[in-house]
């Protein structure tokens, strides 16, 4: 990451403990944070600030729409973006609601913050095409 232009994470979770759990282990790390509570909230972020956002925290089960749905959406806006994946569900059903799909690393619930802070940080460096960690 560089020095003069700060790294800016989506956050996408309907719930709001969650998000402010998540800001705060990446804010710590010197990672700017924008929260979204929904698709709506999400595609507005990414219309506003799609420049300066590197990364998506994508929860899977959203209110209104599935995330591996709305993962087309967010492709359509910035296909350069690393999307993270996060659930609850056990990593093979994450891998299979996104395969084919390029993600940047699986995150899945609940996780050690150091854990979180690994994938993202891998995620964010990775070449389109690499193998990606799992969060556990």
């Amino acid at each position: 990451m560089s020095d003069t232009v700060p790294t800016t994470i989506l956050i996408i979770d309907d719930d709001e403990s969650l998000r402010n759990l998540l800001q705060i282990i990446l804010e710590a790390a010197d990672i700017q944070t924008i929260c979204a509570a929904d698709a709506e909230e999400a595609l507005t972020a990414l219309h506003d600030q799609n420049n300066s956002i590197q990364g998506v925290l994508l929860d899977l089960n959203l209110s209104q729409q599935k995330g591996e749905d709305f993962y087309d959406e967010i492709m359509a806006i910035n296909q350069n973006i690393a999307i993270f994946p996060m659930s609850g569900c056990l990593s093979e059903e994450i891998e299979e609601r996104f395969a084919g799909k390029a993600i940047a690393g699986l995150i899945t619930k609940p996780f050690s913050p150091t854990s979180l802070m690994e994938t993202v940080m891998e995620g964010l460096t990775r070449k389109p095409g690499e193998s990606f960690p799992e969060v556990v």
